[in-house]
């Protein structure tokens, strides 16, 4: 059994509603739809490959915790803020012209 599972997760309580097997997405999917359908609010947290990876390395919930917490750092940090966006955060190439 793969231990990449995906989470249906109520979005004001954090409560996981349904938890299956990456392999078996689509239920997970049904599931959400319907929790909607009622009139409950809820988010899908599918591992990403990158989690997915820590986990099978024997990352435990602190580190996962951790490294979802740096993506999104890391994601946050290459939002465009002006009109050049993450271009003003690259290294310098010598062989292209300056900016």
């Amino acid at each position: 059994m793969s231990k990449s599972r995906i989470k249906v997760i109520e979005a004001q309580s954090g409560e996981v509603l349904f938890e299956c097997d990456f392999s078996e997405h689509e239920r997970a999917f049904d599931y959400a739809h319907k929790m909607e359908d009622m009139g409950i609010e809820v988010k899908i947290h599918a591992p990403s490959l990158t989690e997915t990876l820590a986990t099978s390395l024997g990352a435990d919930e602190e580190e996962l915790f951790n490294l979802r917490s740096e993506q999104d750092d890391e994601i946050a940090s290459h939002i465009q803020r002006d009109e050049y966006g993450c271009v003003v955060c690259m290294p310098e190439d010598p062989n292209l012209p300056k900016q």
